[in-house]
């Protein structure tokens, strides 16, 4: 009795395709495996390498009581040679100041924000001779007769000095002559409030306005 062999040429195409792939995959896993191991030998690791310094030693008893030494031994001298520091001088010239502020000036090593020489108008204002234009009269005011002097007949005239500001009002007004001397004490305190009521055009000096010291009569008559 003969047994019939099949060839591979009677086999299906679908089993033949199959029996093929299989073998393709028995093949390519380990050359794969392989593959990946060898990319994974090859790789390079960076090791960070941490070095911790060791803090400076401390130092030796004797370094630290002489360093003490040389502190004491120099806070001494520093405060000895801020005593020794002169004080600053200015010196003016007595043709910018007073008769009684001329010569050398002691400034003190700490000078107050607010020091003044002087707060009053008159100190700073040019007097009529200085000015290119002197101060005008926009309005004046009729001062106030006191009652009893008016009622008797007294007559006088008062003239007040003041600064007229670069605003054209009066600033800080004084009594300068009262006349007869016999009615001191009768219009003064009047001739002193009417001026405040003033109005003036300031004075003049290279084209700006400028306080300027006045001095303005005010007459008490019966008969005006």
């Amino acid at each position: 009795m003969a047994i019939k062999t099949k060839s591979i040429a009677s086999l299906p195409l679908s089993v033949i395709v199959a029996l093929i792939v299989t073998s393709l995959l028995f093949i390519a896993i380990p050359l794969l495996t392989k593959i990946s191991t060898m990319k994974k030998s090859k790789e390079k690791v960076q090791h960070v390498l941490i070095t911790q310094r060791k803090p400076p030693p401390p130092p030796e008893p004797e370094k630290e009581e002489k360093l003490e030494e040389q502190k004491k031994q120099e806070a001494p001298k520093k405060a000895q040679q801020k005593q020794r520091m002169p004080q600053p001088k200015l010196n003016i010239p007595s043709s910018g100041l007073s008769a009684n502020m001329s010569g050398t000036i002691q400034i003190s090593g700490l000078l107050k924000s607010d020091f003044k020489v002087s707060d009053s108008l008159f100190v700073s204002a040019f007097n009529l001779n200085e000015v290119d234009q002197p101060p005008r009269i926009l309005r004046a005011m009729q001062p106030r007769y006191p009652f009893e002097a008016q009622q008797k007949g007294i007559e006088g005239r008062v003239t007040v000095r003041f600064v007229v500001d670069a605003n054209g009002q009066a600033q800080e007004p004084e009594v300068s002559k009262v006349e007869p001397k016999d009615v001191e004490g009768i219009f003064e305190e009047s001739a002193l409030a009417v001026v405040k009521k003033y109005k003036f055009r300031p004075a003049m000096k290279g084209g700006k306005a400028v306080d300027c010291i006045v001095n303005l009569p005010i007459k008490y008559s019966v008969s005006e």
